[in-house]
């Protein structure tokens, strides 16, 4: 089991590769035990995920203007278990997408740091995303959450810019296809989540 001293120091070592900040390969730990090790980054990000899930359905209850979404409509339980499991599941297709590109473009070598650095990154792109929601429901308008989600998106991008820039070591063009290609994933799989939702939870 990570313990929580080691994820802190994984975690500021992969803030520190999306910020290009002094010796960040150094503050990695990318040896075949980091690596592996860094899946356990799942069991940080998912509790902040479920927050996310719980926060967004008080926001889709108490906010009048918030439009009609599955939070309205979905049992909390298997909403729950479906934003976990198309969390994990756009987890796991980016970052074999993001090992492939590094593979054809002749940088496996790279490919210990990006598959720790991605990793460890997302529970900073987790927490990111519930001042927003948590500060929606809380002041019962949608509008409230309006800058911080700007600025959560706005981190979200540019730290996934940053762990695909250094752990594929591309240039910006050929980075930028790659976070285009990893944004279509996100939508595509959000998009056959919510769908299966509605077809067993109909509003």
């Amino acid at each position: 089991m990570t313990s929580f001293d080691t994820a802190a120091r994984q975690i500021a070592g992969a803030l520190k590769m999306a910020f290009n900040v002094g010796d960040w390969k150094a503050e990695l730990d990318r040896s075949i035990d980091g690596v592996f090790g860094s899946f356990a980054a799942f069991l940080f990000a998912a509790p902040l995920v479920a927050l996310f899930t719980l926060s967004a359905r008080r926001a889709a209850a108490r906010v009048p203007d918030f439009p009609e979404t599955l939070y309205h409509t979905v049992p909390l339980p298997a909403l729950l278990a479906a934003d976990l499991a198309t969390y994990a599941l756009d987890w796991g297709v980016s970052l074999a997408l993001l090992v492939m590109l590094a593979r054809a473009g002749g940088a496996s070598d790279r490919a210990a740091e990006l598959i720790v650095g991605y990793n460890w990154i997302q529970p900073v792109i987790a927490a990111a995303q519930l001042p927003p929601i948590a500060l929606m429901a809380s002041t019962v308008s949608a509008a409230a959450g309006g800058f911080l989600g700007l600025s959560a998106f706005i981190l979200t991008a540019f730290l996934i810019w940053g762990i695909i820039r250094r752990g594929l070591g591309v240039p910006p063009a050929q980075a930028a296809a790659a976070f285009v290609a990893l944004a279509l994933i996100g939508i595509v799989i959000d998009s056959v989540g919510s769908a299966a939702l509605k077809a067993i939870y109909p509003a």
